[in-house]
C-alpha cells in the first residue's frame, strides 16, 4: 500500500510545519513496513522519508485557482487544476495524509485524511484580511472532503462538528508528540554556560517561544510585566523567540513604551539544537495566547521539565490539566498575578514541574504512529 504525506508548510508557518517533521518522524520509525511512504514535498522543505517527490512551489497562477474553486464547490473538473502537482508517481498513491489544511488531495481524485488545527478566523475574523477569510473559507472545505479528519483535541473535534458539519465517526483526535530533537536531547551540563553566554541571557527569565502573530498576544504579556514592576517591584525577565509576523513593530514599539527594554530580549532565529537550553534555562514557559488549539511548546515544557503558566482558552485547558498555572489571556491582572505566583515559589515550580512529567510521559512517537496506523486501517477498511 502506497501513502502520500503531503508536506507543504513552509519552515516559519509555526506549529503546523513542526507538526508534520513530527508526524514524519513517527511514520519512518515505528509504522509497519508493509506501508510506502512517499513524501510529497515543496522544495523548501527538508527530505525526511527515504522516497521523495519535489514539487516546486512557483506562484499557482489564477486561472487554476479559479478552476480549483469551481471543482471544489461543484465537483466539475475543467482541464489541469493540479498545475505543479502533475507528477506520474502521485498517480499511483493509494491514500494521501496531509498535515496541512489544504484541498490538494481532493483535487489529486485520492481518498485523503487531513489534519485540521484550529478555527482561529471564526473566533478573531480581525486578525485576518478579507482576502484570507475568504481563502479560509474555501479551503476548510477538505474537512468535508474528506474520508477522515485529524485533531489534536476535544475542543477542535467541537469546532470540526459546529463549523463543517462532520460527523464525530469522522474525526479522530490524536495530540502530537514533542518532537524528537527535544525527546532524544543528550542534556550536556557544560553547555548551560556556553548558551547562557552566547544569547547573553538573564540569571532568571520566563521564555515565550512564538512567532510574532497578533493572536500569540505578546502585548498584554508585556503589559502584565509591568504591572508586576510597578505593584510589587518585581522585575520579571521574558526572553522572546520567533519569526517576525504581522505584530512585531507593535510588539517591540510597546517594549520601549513600557519602559521593559532591560527586562525583554529578542533572540530572533535560534537552532533546534539550542532550543532545550533555554527552555531549561528559564524559570518557567509563558504561554498568554488568545487562541491555541494544543500548545506544542507546553508539552515540550512538560518534557524537559520547566514550569509552565498558560492562557485558559480553548484546548489549553483540556492539555494542561493541574500541571501548569491557567489565565484569562484578556485579563492583564490575572495574567499578572499568576506569573508573579509562578515567579515567586520554588516549592510551586517544583510540583508543576512533576506534575508536567506525569502528563506527558505516555505521548511517545511510538504511540502516536499506533494511532494513526488504527486511523490509516480505518480508512481502507471502508474504500
Amino acid at each position: 500500500m502506497k501513502i502520500g504525506i503531503l508536506t507543504i508548510a513552509s519552515p516559519d508557518s509555526g506549529g503546523v510545519y513542526q507538526y508534520t517533521l513530527t508526524m514524519l518522524e513517527a511514520f519512518k520509525n515505528f509504522l509497519d513496513n508493509k506501508y510506502e511512504f512517499l513524501q510529497i514535498k515543496h522544495d523548501k522543505f527538508p527530505p525526511i522519508l527515504d522516497k521523495c517527490i519535489e514539487i516546486k512551489t512557483t506562484k499557482t497562477p489564477l486561472f487554476v485557482k479559479i478552476k480549483r474553486i469551481i471543482h471544489t464547490y461543484t465537483g466539475i473538473k475543467i482541464g489541469d487544476i493540479l498545475f505543479n502537482y502533475n507528477h506520474p508517481e502521485i498517480n499511483n498513491i493509494d491514500l494521501i495524509i496531509s498535515p496541512t489544511i489544504t484541498l490538494l488531495p481532493y483535487h489529486m481524485k485520492k481518498p485523503y485524511i487531513v489534519t485540521i488545527h484550529d478555527f482561529q478566523q471564526e473566533y478573531y475574523p480581525e486578525f485576518f484580511t478579507l482576502r484570507e477569510r475568504i481563502s479560509r473559507k474555501i479551503v476548510y472545505k477538505t474537512g468535508q472532503k474528506a474520508n477522515i479528519v485529524v485533531c489534536e483535541s476535544e475542543y477542535v473535534k467541537k469546532d470540526i462538528m459546529k463549523f463543517l458539519k462532520i460527523p464525530p465517526n469522522k474525526i479522530f483526535v490524536v495530540p502530537s508528540p514533542p518532537p524528537s530533537y527535544i525527546q532524544n536531547i543528550q542534556i550536556s551540563e557544560n553547555l548551560y554556560s556556553i548558551i547562557k553566554a552566547k544569547y547573553d541571557l538573564y540569571d532568571k527569565y520566563l521564555f515565550f517561544p512564538a512567532q510574532f502573530w497578533y493572536h500569540k498576544n505578546h502585548i498584554n504579556l508585556l503589559r502584565a510585566l509591568k504591572l508586576i514592576k510597578d505593584k510589587y517591584n518585581e522585575t520579571v525577565n521574558l526572553i522572546l523567540v520567533g519569526s517576525k509576523k504581522n505584530n512585531f513593530e507593535n510588539v517591540m514599539n510597546e517594549i520601549q513604551r513600557l519602559g521593559l527594554q532591560k527586562q525583554v530580549k529578542y533572540l530572533g532565529y535560534v537552532p533546534d539544537e539550542d532550543m532545550p537550553y533555554l527552555y531549561k534555562l528559564s524559570t518557567a514557559l509563558v504561554m498568554p495566547t488568545l487562541f491555541e488549539s494544543v500548545s506544542l511548546p507546553i508539552w515540550e515544557a512538560f518534557y524537559l521539565g520547566v514550569p509552565v503558566v498558560a492562557s485558559n482558552v480553548c484546548g489549553l485547558p483540556e492539555q494542561v490539566g493541574d500541571a501548569g498555572l491557567l489565565f484569562n489571556p484578556n485579563d492583564v491582572e490575572d495574567m499578572a498575578e499568576k506569573i508573579y505566583k509562578v515567579w515567586t515559589d520554588k516549592s510551586l515550580r517544583q510540583s508543576l514541574v512533576e506534575r508536567g512529567y506525569n502528563r506527558i510521559k505516555g505521548l511517545t512517537l511510538e504511540d502516536y504512529a499506533r494511532k494513526w496506523e488504527e486511523i490509516i486501517k480505518e480508512v481502507m477498511s471502508k474504500l
